[in-house]
């Protein structure tokens, strides 16, 4: 699949599931969500996501700041 190459670039965000870990579905349950996973989700790229991504990586930052967020403890509103 071709995408412009700069969506790799751009830091990805990490959430740990404990869900995930017992199940095995990910490796110590952690979740990494990339920019391309969210192009692919929404099927384009434009501003509004690029700003929502943008967002809630520096929001989880900014609450998180030693920690991996827990999937499911965090609700984002816009």
């Amino acid at each position: 699949m071709k995408y412009p190459t700069f969506f790799d670039t751009i830091e990805t965000i990490t959430l740990y599931d404990p869900l995930s870990e017992v199940l095995g579905a990910f490796e110590k349950g952690e979740i990494i969500f990339s920019y391309l996973d969210v192009v692919k989700s929404a099927g384009h790229s434009c501003p509004t996501i690029a700003g929502a991504y943008l967002m809630v990586r520096e929001g989880l930052k900014a609450l998180y700041p030693n920690a991996i967020p827990k999937r499911g403890g965090i609700k984002v509103f816009l």
